[in-house]
């Protein structure tokens, strides 16, 4: 009987020592809030009417809504600091009022998905930067409405969108992150107005609130040793020029697995490329094989630490 309690405990003991000498694999629930100041906040508002339509608003510290839909809000927010594994539960875009309101009947607040690029500091309601024109006049916006949040009474603080859905096809690669555009019915004359990125009151300045999972891994201890400085990704040429005798665009010294998603500006994917021998080469031409036109074009280059982006230009 003796033998067999230290057998057993044997067993217990050298169960545990393995265990507690192993990698830990699981996955984590974080919240991680993105809340921009002047320097790197993207955000503005666009009007028409009263001959604002050329007017840039990017540096005020407060944005507005409404006047029968004759001003919107566009806002953008970088997700860079979202781990590349991370799986998104929930986001949740959320604004302040710029003062308190009473509202005798309900004001709907729609959010949509901007579909082409803008700057914050140059935007208009003729313009998405300067001299580029929006395709349509108020922005280039997805008509579906991704969220919509409803106020009635008194009204005045944080205004909350759940956007969820934008958020994890963004992360995903579906679409390019071109931020969100906030209006208003056009059957409604009431302005509603909104404090900035550029709010000098930092715990004011419009947020995004994001949930996610993300696999972290325990490895037992191991001395401390360099890491190897990896190489700067390249893309040459660029820009692609046929009359050059341009052929091809290289991908250079890409992470070992990394994918390589080519976007026209408005968005959509047309191309994916795998890495191969640390490099990636596009043949200027789309999934369906035919030659992609004149213009810009975004890149995403995705790996498993990290995720770069960047722009292409073709002229032919």
């Amino acid at each position: 009987m003796g033998n067999r309690i230290k057998l057993v405990l044997f067993l217990v003991f050298w169960v545990l020592a393995i265990f507690s000498n192993s990698t830990h694999l699981y996955a984590k629930q974080k919240q991680h809030t993105i809340q921009p100041g002047p320097d790197n906040g993207m955000d503005s508002y666009i009007s028409k009417g009263c001959g604002e339509e050329q007017k840039n608003y990017g540096k005020q510290e407060d944005m507005c809504v409404g006047n029968r839909d004759g001003k919107r809000i566009v806002i953008r927010f970088d997700l860079a600091s979202i781990p590349p594994n991370a799986i998104i539960s929930s986001a949740e875009l959320q604004v302040c009022l710029a003062g308190e309101y009473y509202f005798g009947e309900k004001k709907v607040i729609y959010v949509h998905k901007i579909m082409g690029f803008w700057k914050d500091k140059e935007v208009t309601w003729n313009q998405g930067k300067e001299k580029r024109n929006w395709k349509s006049l108020g922005g280039d916006f997805d008509w579906a409405i991704e969220s919509a949040t409803s106020l009635i009474g008194k009204s005045s603080g944080w205004v909350c969108w759940d956007v969820t859905r934008t958020i994890k096809d963004w992360f995903d690669g579906k679409y390019v992150n071109f931020g969100f555009l906030l209006k208003k019915d056009s059957n409604d004359s009431d302005e509603i107005w909104f404090l900035s990125s550029d709010l000098e009151w930092e715990a004011y300045r419009p947020r995004l609130v994001i949930s996610y999972e993300a696999e972290e891994v325990t490895p037992e201890p191991v001395p401390p040793a360099p890491e190897p400085v990896s190489p700067s990704v390249k893309v040459c040429p660029n820009p692609f020029k046929p009359a050059a005798g341009h052929t091809e665009v290289r991908f250079i010294n890409l992470p070992s697995g990394a994918l390589v998603k080519i976007f026209h500006i408005e968005g959509r994917i047309i191309r994916t490329l795998q890495e191969k021998d640390g490099e990636a080469r596009w043949d200027v031409r789309d999934n369906e094989g035919n030659k992609v036109s004149s213009g810009f074009y975004l890149y995403r280059i995705e790996s498993e630490k990290e995720r770069q982006t960047g722009k292409l230009v073709i002229i032919r």
